[in-house]
């Protein structure tokens, strides 16, 4: 499993500054190395969550910017990120996108990039047509028809997208997945349990698959809410390598609230930052908090008032 079932229950104590990151650039090194370390420790199943609509400045300068929203433009980006983590390795990732617009989107401002771009859409697989590709010439031809696992390196030439399609791609040795609804959760089990441990996947910001997730929100997007099913298999199967999810419980009337994790070694941390005072860690655990958990967490503290977050000011 992704994680142990044991409960490690800490009482609320200062956070050190050093923990949170506070540029994009803190948190996108922080990223780095908790995938680096879990590739290190030959982790191939992995789960990264960051705040939606989170601005990584990559796009906002472009000219030719698609009009999308703030989430679908900041899924594109964190996509983008893990893409250039595999350049000049000779790994071309798979890179599954909710909808046929979404991939169309990434295509049409990665250019050359090396990564394969797919509509991972099982309800609409096979009614939208599919878009231009280059042909593919020299290495990047030869490389088309191999085969192979996790590891082998395969030359490609820029980002090339289809129609939607209903399931991850059999021949896909590195698999990004964004922003995944319920039917793409149950695409991503199959080709999990169809390939081995030597195929990579990583599930970038699944919001459908918390517990917390809005039904409504969901069915706006088009990707649908996952199953308590498709919840525990991801659970028991992927490791959250780096989580950074704000507002988790619904709470931030009172005190700004972010659900953190590090890598796939530490713990979960609940953490608030009161009006006055520096960020406090409300519990920790091995798991996921729940979001009754977490928002009974967030009602101890609020309840401390003025007083409590003076004496966090003061170390206590």
């Amino acid at each position: 499993p992704a994680h142990s079932a044991a409960r490690g229950w800490r009482a609320s104590q200062p956070l050190l500054s050093a923990d949170l990151p506070r540029t994009p650039k803190a948190m996108v090194d922080q990223l780095r190395d908790a995938v680096q370390s879990a590739l290190s420790s030959r982790c191939s199943r992995m789960r990264v969550s960051l705040p939606p609509g989170f601005d990584y400045g990559i796009e906002s300068q472009r000219k030719g910017t698609p009009v999308s929203s703030k989430i679908d433009r900041s899924d594109r980006e964190l996509a983008r990120l893990f893409v250039e983590m595999f350049q000049g390795t000779g790994l071309v990732p798979t890179v599954c996108f909710p909808s046929s617009a979404a991939a169309a989107d990434a295509r049409k401002l990665w250019g050359d990039i090396e990564a394969r771009v797919v509509a991972l859409d099982p309800e609409s697989a096979g009614t939208a047509a599919p878009a231009k590709q280059p042909r593919p010439r020299g290495k990047a031809q030869r490389a088309s028809s191999g085969g192979g696992g996790f590891g082998a390196a395969k030359p490609a030439s820029g980002a090339r997208v289809q129609k939607a399609v209903a399931a991850v791609p059999a021949s896909a040795e590195v698999v990004l997945v964004v922003a995944p609804g319920g039917p793409g959760c149950e695409a991503v089990r199959s080709f999990c349990e169809e390939n081995g441990a030597d195929r990579l996947v990583v599930l970038l910001n699944a919001r459908s698959l918390e517990e917390e997730a809005d039904p409504a929100v969901a069915a706006a997007a088009g990707v649908g809410t996952a199953g308590e099913e498709q919840r525990e298999y991801v659970d028991g199967e992927f490791a959250n390598v780096y989580a950074f999810v704000t507002d988790p419980a619904g709470k931030s009337e009172d005190a700004p609230a972010v659900l953190f994790k590090r890598s796939a070694a530490e713990e979960w941390s609940l953490v608030s930052k009161p009006k006055v005072g520096p960020p406090r860690e409300l519990l920790a655990s091995d798991e996921r908090p729940s979001a009754e958990a977490m928002r009974a967490a967030l009602d101890a503290s609020a309840a401390g008032g003025l007083l409590g977050a003076i004496g966090s000011a003061l170390g206590g």
